[in-house]
C-alpha cells in the first residue's frame, strides 16, 4: 500500500483536518459530515446496521456471498462513509482494490470520537502521512476471519503489530472491540471496531 509524499496529500489535508476537528468538537454530526463530503453510489447494495453496533454479539460466521472487492464494500456500507471519503482523499482507496486484505475498519462514530492527541499530530504537521500511517495500522496482509483470529500479536500493513485477545464471543484488536466481523470482500474480508487503533509510541 502506497504512502503519500507531503506534497500529494497538502491539497488534501485542510480538507479532511477541520472535517476530523468538527466530528471530534462535536459540531457536527457523522452522518451530516458523510452526507456533506461523500454521496452515495445507487449502484452499491448497502449494509444498513439494524440496532446499537455496540450491543451486536460476535458470531464468527462462514464468509459467502461475495459482493466485490474491499473498496467496492466499504464504500457501500452506510457505517463507513468517512472512512471511504478519507481513504479515497488520500488515495489508499484504490490500493484496496489490489492484493488480499484484512481491514480492522472504524464506523463513522468511532471516527468522530477521534483522539485529542492524534488529531493534534495531524493539525501540527498540516499533512496527512502520520494519518496514513494510521489507517495501514488497520490493515493486515491476507485475508483473516474471526474463526482464525488468536490471541497474541498480528503485524499490520504499517509495520507494527496489533495485540489480539479472544474471550468467549468477544474479540478485542488493541484498543478496540471487533463489533461486527466476517464482512465479505473479493480480496478480503472486514471486521468493524467501535474505536480508532491507536498506533504504538
Amino acid at each position: 500500500m502506497k504512502t503519500l509524499t507531503q506534497n500529494q496529500t497538502q491539497g488534501k489535508s485542510l480538507r479532511i483536518i477541520s472535517l476530523l476537528g468538527l466530528l471530534t468538537l462535536g459540531t457536527i454530526s457523522p452522518g451530516v459530515a458523510a452526507e456533506v463530503q461523500m454521496s452515495a453510489n445507487s449502484e452499491l447494495i448497502c449494509r444498513q446496521p439494524s440496532q446499537d453496533l455496540a450491543q451486536i454479539p460476535i458470531s464468527p460466521k462462514v464468509i459467502q456471498g461475495v459482493v466485490g472487492d474491499l473498496a467496492t464494500v466499504i464504500l457501500s456500507d452506510g457505517r463507513f462513509k468517512i472512512l471511504g471519503m478519507i481513504l479515497q482523499s488520500i488515495g489508499l482507496l484504490d490500493a484496496l482494490k489490489k492484493g488480499e486484505f484484512t481491514i480492522f475498519a472504524p464506523t463513522d462514530e468511532a471516527l468522530a470520537k477521534l483522539p485529542q492527541q492524534i488529531l493534534d499530530a495531524i493539525l501540527k504537521s498540516q499533512n496527512l502521512n502520520r494519518f496514513t500511517e494510521l489507517l495501514e495500522y488497520h490493515v493486515i496482509p491476507g485475508k483473516v476471519t474471526t474463526t482464525e483470529l488468536k490471541s497474541g500479536k498480528i503485524k499490520t500493513l504499517e509495520g507494527d503489530s496489533v495485540t489480539i485477545k479472544t474471550k468467549q464471543n468477544q474479540i478485542k484488536v488493541g484498543n478496540a472491540t471487533i463489533i461486527d466481523s466476517d464482512i465479505p470482500a473479493s480480496n478480503g474480508v472486514i471486521h468493524v471496531i467501535d474505536q480508532i487503533l491507536i498506533l504504538p509510541q
